[in-house]
């Protein structure tokens, strides 16, 4: 796959995660939890983690995978 951002070859591979990630508009000091409507919690698992199969630039540093398809871990 080619990066959006430089148009170098992009690495395929798993981004890992552990408790919870969330993409919010605003950085928030203590929780992660959304505020915004247009906030979205990407994964909360409280004793393992989610990875999800995405692409990564090491040329630019882009990285892009499907929030919606997370793989949960053992």
């Amino acid at each position: 796959m080619k990066c959006f951002k430089c148009g170098k070859e992009m690495q395929n591979g798993f981004l890992q995660t552990t408790n919870i990630v969330a993409f919010n508009q605003t950085r928030h000091k203590i929780s992660l939890n959304p505020k915004n409507e247009a906030d979205v919690m990407i994964a909360r698992k409280a004793f393992t983690g989610t990875d999800f199969q995405g692409y990564i630039c090491k040329e630019c540093g882009l990285v892009v995978f499907n929030y919606k398809n997370g793989i949960s871990r053992f």
